[in-house]
């Protein structure tokens, strides 16, 4: 392990051969993070091991649902291009290669909606075990192709880094963690034996797989191929030596990189292409930065993060970059070792400075915007961590490799600084870390530091075999332990979902909303809302279309022009149907409100119109087409939630922008109590409540009674409030009670006569100024607005995901107004001609109608989406010609090389080839050195570095020594 390396093949040894021939190293890097992860999430009590998902924050919210809608649409067959699922309809394909385009996803088709959170477990150990075993093919590279338990471990520590066990949940990011290394493999073969292929189907698979994360493994590239580059070539070559470090061999590798970077995105264009713009009218893009060279976070508190177990930072906090103590105690040993040991100044400086680099990422607000796509991040801190962790662990396993070459004395010193460190950030640490990561830390310093004293130790009478083994095993303990106390931290801190809830009732929900559209009653293409809401895209678990939307995809412009009518909305991203009125439900096309589970959150305005036992539904027979004829001046309309808060005034202006009057009017509240606030009045139509410091309360609420609304009108109240909470609504001996959420308009009933007690509590300050209004439906004026807006009416005749047609009577020219967010994607035909969509304040549609009868067809394409394609056959076209043309060639050069080896030296032995480039190896000292420095008798220095004789003997010891200490090292070729 640790004695004389083996030597360089002179034979080319593929992937397959090296499986074969180290088969159990392989089996057991695959299962050890996978079974880690796995017993994580059975000591979580995960299902089948207990009644919990391991579904938390986003992955609860997003990613699962998008999940099953890809699993829906490829066994419905239907278009990846759309879905009128979220948000009134969204264009899915950017959100598919946001959420839902890794490769490992094509097993979801095998899983439901309901047992969906099981293929993700699954799926998330697996990906554990491919992160090891990729991670093991990149380091035995860098080792003469040998493969051993330290290998082993080693490529585990980065499987189990702590951005995997802090982020598992973040699926759609995770295979950038898993593809890394065979990029970096990928790019040593390009760099080394000019082959391009696996680098180009790597990098092009991880961009594919999430362009995001892809972005992070392209800018890391940029800076590593230069690194590796030098790394690898060397200036003791000759000159005219394909691995001499020069400027012929660096142009040739540098054209070659850049290449086969540019044709790597070149394949991914027909999904990259029409998402870029896409994202362009989207939240996570458009952030601006001024310069800012400060640094905001210090080394300190950083190196408090390769604690074991450290606190998994989600929110907020430093990155995410724990792989292990012994990882970190080799670290510093790096830049210690000998330039015999084939570490050279050069290799230090390389890795010095990537190292660096990646610290300030985390630390410089400058950087932090520019690995982040050019945008800061929402939450999910230093999202590219797990590449500080790669480069730990390389830079780590060419170190253990080296160890006997510093001896007892360096390991010492490390273990000691690290036991300073951990003193001392008790004492001035300002991070997250507490006393469980100090000690545990502690324990496993003095276990992990005993073991590598054993190890470095080259006098010990140890064999290598027992070193080899009291490493692995001490190491996989620490793994083991690391990865269920953090992955059980964020069971805490962000909640595991229960099993049982997660996608009840299902095939009832989505067989009940397709069976009831077009039946009598009913239009052909109509929404219907779910409730309870509490996961935000609800819609897309049950494949039903609705309002609803949380997708970092969702165009910005629609979700802050639906955040002025009362929806509970971030302001960014993401709305819920939680505000809904009759109002609104009716002009977005919202015929049913359908209820899964029982709760009290669904308007408590429209009709039972059915229920099974399983599920309950409302109708709001007013509800709109998705399409009807306003005036417009609708285009105009610009309503501005930051200067003007009443929702319902606003919605009074919007409703007249198309031609109709005010459907909402004020009513007064009356007063009753106002913990937690400071009120300066008891009654009106708009209260404004101040909360303060000097207010001493738990909770914050407001109570108020409608006693004087007509009789028959529904009864709203709206308050400004950033937090959500709950309500107590009494009317008589009637109760209901519901969560409400942040920015939304709460439906207190229909007026009958008998005063309405609202109670609203929020478990957090919701602002310091609270403005909260009191408004009524106005009959007259609602009915005015239906007869209006139902005169002229889109019927739809047929849709899918990606068309809708339909025909419309138009009294007098105006515009065809469309319930359906504006996208670029979108086109459309009147009468058999191509028309012109007319955004909406860039929220909505609309399409400009002259007097008549027309017949409308709407088609949805993306941008880009052809131009993108074309750059992805082009490139894929350039790649198997370039591999064809390569292979022909170096079989010729094979067959010529052969043939003059034949000639002048004899046969040359079957299946021997002959290398094209050889490379520098970052390999072990070689023995006679070694043997010569430390003044051991190079015969028995195997037998003393070892503990074990040499299988050759003694002369075979040396002869091998000799041989290595005189010869340059050969280039690993594959």
């Amino acid at each position: 392990m640790w004695g004389k390396p083996s030597s360089i093949l002179k034979e080319k040894r593929g992937t397959f051969s090296l499986l074969k021939a180290n088969w159990p190293q392989f089996l057991l890097a695959f299962l050890f993070p996978t079974l880690t992860v796995l017993a994580a999430f059975a000591v979580t009590g995960c299902f089948p091991f207990g009644d919990r998902t391991i579904l938390t924050v986003d992955l609860y919210h997003q990613y699962c649902p998008f999940l099953v809608a890809f699993r829906d649409k490829v066994i419905s067959g239907d278009s990846l291009f759309y879905s009128w699922n979220d948000g009134l309809g969204q264009e899915y394909f950017a959100a598919y290669a946001n959420y839902a385009a890794s490769p490992l996803n094509i097993f979801s088709l095998f899983f439901t909606a309901k047992t969906m959170p099981i293929f993700i477990e699954f799926v998330t150990c697996l990906r554990a075990g491919l992160a090891s075993v990729f991670m093991l093919l990149f380091l035995s590279s860098n080792d003469n192709r040998r493969i051993d338990n330290v290998t082993v471990i080693f490529s585990s520590s980065y499987a189990l880094c702590g951005w995997f066990i802090s982020f598992f949940w973040n699926i759609m990011w995770c295979d950038a963690v898993v593809l890394l290394p065979l990029i970096a493999l990928g790019l040593r073969r390009l760099l080394v034996e000019r082959r391009c292929a696996l680098y180009i189907i790597a990098l092009a698979v991880s961009i594919m797989s999430n362009y995001y994360a892809g972005y992070f493994l392209c800018l890391f590239m940029v800076l590593f191929a230069p690194s590796y580059y030098i790394c690898l070539f060397s200036r003791e070559k000759p000159k005219g030596d394909p691995g001499r470090l020069c400027f012929k061999t660096f142009i040739g590798a540098a054209f070659r990189f850049a290449v086969s970077s540019i044709l790597a995105a070149g394949v991914s264009a027909a999904l990259t292409v029409p998402t870029y713009l896409i994202l362009k009218n989207c939240s996570a893009t458009g952030d601006k930065l001024k310069v800012d060279y400060a640094l905001q976070n210090d080394l300190f508190d950083f190196l408090g993060r390769l604690m074991v177990s450290a606190n998994p930072n989600i929110r907020d906090g430093m990155a995410n970059v724990y792989s292990g103590i012994v990882i970190a105690l080799l670290l510093p040993l790096f830049f210690l070792l000998p330039k015999r040991t084939g570490i050279k100044l050069k290799h230090k400086i390389v890795f010095g400075l990537l190292i660096m680099i990646m610290y300030l990422s985390f630390t410089n607000r400058t950087l932090n915007f520019i690995w982040h796509g050019m945008h800061f991040p929402n939450q999910i801190p230093y999202r590219e961590s797990f590449i500080m962790s790669f480069l730990l662990v390389f830079v780590a396993f060419l170190t253990i490799r080296r160890i006997r070459s510093l001896g007892v004395k360096y390991v010492t010193g490390s273990v000691l600084s690290m036991a300073a460190f951990l003193v001392l950030y008790e004492k001035f640490g300002t991070g997250n870390e507490g006393y469980l990561q100090i000690g545990t830390t502690l324990l496993f310093l003095i276990i992990q530091g005993a073991a590598l004293h054993t190890v470095s130790n080259i006098h010990t009478k140890k064999s290598g075999f027992f070193c080899e083994t009291l490493l692995t095993v001490t190491m996989m303990v620490e793994m083991f332990a690391a990865s269920l106390i953090t992955i059980g931290v964020v069971c805490m801190h962000e909640g595991f979902t229960s099993y049982k809830p997660y996608g009840r009732n299902y095939s009832e929900v989505h067989a009940y909303a397709e069976k009831i559209e077009g039946s009598e009653g009913h239009m052909n293409f109509e929404r219907s809302e779910l409730f309870p809401n509490n996961i935000c895209d609800l819609q897309s678990l049950y494949n039903v279309k609705g309002l609803s939307i949380f997708s970092s995809t969702a165009r910005e412009s629609f979700v802050k022009y639906t955040r002025n009518y009362g929806f509970h909305n971030n302001n960014i991203n993401g709305l819920r149907n939680a505000g809904l009125t009759r109002v609104t439900a009716t002009l977005f096309n919202v015929r049913n409100l359908i209820e899964i589970d029982k709760t009290q959150a669904v308007p408590d305005l429209f009709e039972k119109e059915y229920e099974d036992g399983t599920i309950t539904s409302w109708a709001n027979k007013d509800a709109l087409n998705v399409g009807f004829m306003t005036g417009t001046a609708v285009i105009d309309y610009a309503p501005d939630y930051d200067n003007d808060l009443d929702v319902f005034s606003k919605t009074n202006e919007w409703v007249k922008s198309m031609g109709a009057g005010d459907v909402y009017k004020p009513v007064v509240l009356n007063v009753e109590g106002t913990p937690g606030f400071a009120s300066s009045s008891t009654q009106g139509k708009v209260l404004n409540l101040t909360s303060s410091s000097s207010v001493q309360s738990d909770e914050y609420s407001f109570n108020v009674t409608i006693d004087n609304a007509d009789i028959g009108s529904d009864v709203y109240i709206y308050a400004n409030s950033k937090k959500g909470g709950t309500v107590n609504i009494k009317c008589g001996d009637k109760t209901r009670r519901f969560e409400i959420r942040s920015y939304q308009i709460i439906t207190a009933g229909v007026f009958d006569g008998t005063p309405i007690n609202v109670n609203v509590k929020y478990s957090e300050n919701p602002g310091s100024a609270l403005v909260v209004y009191g408004y009524q439906l106005d009959r007259t004026g609602y009915e005015q607005m239906l007869e209006k807006f139902s005169d002229e009416q889109l019927v739809v005749s047929e849709y899918d995901a990606t068309s809708l047609t339909g025909h419309v009577d138009v009294k007098e020219d105006g515009l065809l107004f469309l319930s359906i967010p504006y996208a670029e994607g979108w086109s459309v035909e009147i009468d058999g001609e191509k028309g012109e969509i007319t955004p909406v304040q860039d929220a909505f549609m609309g399409v400009k109608l002259q007097k008549g009868s027309h017949d409308i067809r709407l088609k949805y394409t993306p941008a880009g989406f052809k131009p993108g394609c074309i750059i992805s056959v082009v490139s894929i076209v350039i790649i198997a010609a370039y591999i064809t043309v390569s292979s022909v060639v170096s079989k010729k050069k094979s067959a010529k090389a052969l043939a003059e080896a034949n000639t002048s030296e004899g046969v040359q032995p079957e299946g021997t080839q002959i290398e094209e480039a050889q490379a520098e190896v970052i390999e072990e000292v070689p023995v006679s050195d070694v043997a010569e420095t430390i003044g051991v008798p190079e015969e028995g220095f195997e037998e003393a570095l070892t503990g074990l004789p040499s299988e050759d003997g003694d002369d075979t010891v040396k002869e091998n020594a000799e041989a290595d200490n005189g010869s340059e090292p050969e280039a690993d070729n594959d």
